[in-house]
């Protein structure tokens, strides 16, 4: 007997995940399927904000892109997994229900990595490139994506001695980094841990600004500064494990909300699924017969406006 997995099973599964608390994966709230293999430079490097009117009967606004290269090609999640013949025994012996739930919990595990690893694509996109592990046959070699420079600016000053008028003027400096590009709009901070514990410090302990506090964020006087929740597990070409986080030590991350970021799903490399989905899955029964192939395909890619970004480090001394 094979399981067999139908687009209804992995839907089921996409709907009941809970919601990603991360933050980088939080900013492209935007997520769209595109049928297609790649992705125009263009889309990365267009042109945000207003545009001319025309006059009537004049020719349309032309967007100045920017683009050195055509197309990028996002790579692939892909997953091989088995399901062995003592778990084909049990989902035997099961009923309906069981059958669903044992369907449900192989494609949970594989969506959990999915979310993973798009989110670990989300997080690197905040700085401007994708610099990530890939596996190519036996050897580990690196995917590499420029979407442009996101602006830095630096402060002499360490972490520990910040005051809150050296805080409230690194979110207006940023804030006019990231206005001058042409982004307006809501802007967020994110702030990497030492750097939100003293903010965090410095904020209740005075009076003459507002705050408001609750589980890894704060309000203060109108900016909302999140806390760097973020992590991912990175691989280098000679299989050494690095844990990275989003932002480095010292820094304050400026965002816009409304900058033009999007997540896309692309076409996944498949001969029968020919369209763009955030998990696609099948079954297949094993030659030797000792159990079914599971596959598990996604090809999540980030779309992220380096004009609406904007970052400051500060002393570590």
């Amino acid at each position: 007997m094979t399981i067999i997995v139908k687009p209804e099973d992995v839907a089921r599964v996409i709907g009941a995940a809970a919601p990603d608390t991360s933050n980088a994966r939080r900013y492209v709230t935007v997520a769209k399927k595109q049928d297609s293999t790649r992705i125009a430079i263009a889309d990365i490097k267009k042109t945000v904000g207003n545009v001319p009117v025309i006059v009537r009967g004049g020719p349309g606004f032309r967007p100045q892109h920017g683009a050195e290269v055509n197309a990028i090609i996002p790579m692939p999640v892909e997953i091989d997994d088995v399901i062995t013949a003592v778990q084909l025994d049990e989902y035997e012996r099961a009923t309906g229900l069981g059958k669903q739930q044992v369907i449900d919990t192989l494609l949970s595990a594989w969506f959990d990595v999915i979310r993973h690893t798009t989110r670990a694509l989300c997080i690197q996109a905040h700085k401007g490139s994708i610099d990530y592990m890939m596996q190519a046959g036996a050897q580990m070699r690196r995917y590499q994506v420029e979407y442009g420079t996101v602006t830095g600016k630096t402060s002499a000053t360490a972490v520990a001695a910040l005051v809150i008028a050296e805080f409230m003027d690194a979110f207006e400096e940023l804030a006019e980094v990231i206005n001058g590009n042409g982004i307006g709009g809501e802007i967020e901070y994110i702030a990497e841990p030492s750097v939100f514990s003293r903010l965090f410090a410095v904020a209740v302990n005075q009076n003459a600004v507002p705050v408001q506090t609750s589980p890894g964020s704060l309000v203060i006087g109108g900016y909302t500064i999140l806390r760097d929740n973020d992590v991912y597990t990175d691989m280098d070409e000679a299989g050494v494990q690095s844990v990275k986080r989003m932002l480095d030590t010292g820094e304050l991350l400026a965002r816009a909300k409304n900058a033009g970021q999007e997540l896309r799903f692309l076409r996944v490399d498949d001969t029968v699924a020919r369209e763009a989905m955030p998990m696609y899955s099948f079954t297949k029964e094993r030659q030797d017969q000792r159990g079914t192939d599971l596959y598990v395909k996604s090809k999540p890619f980030p779309l992220v406006n380096v004009k609406g970004l904007a970052v400051k480090k500060f002393g570590v001394a």
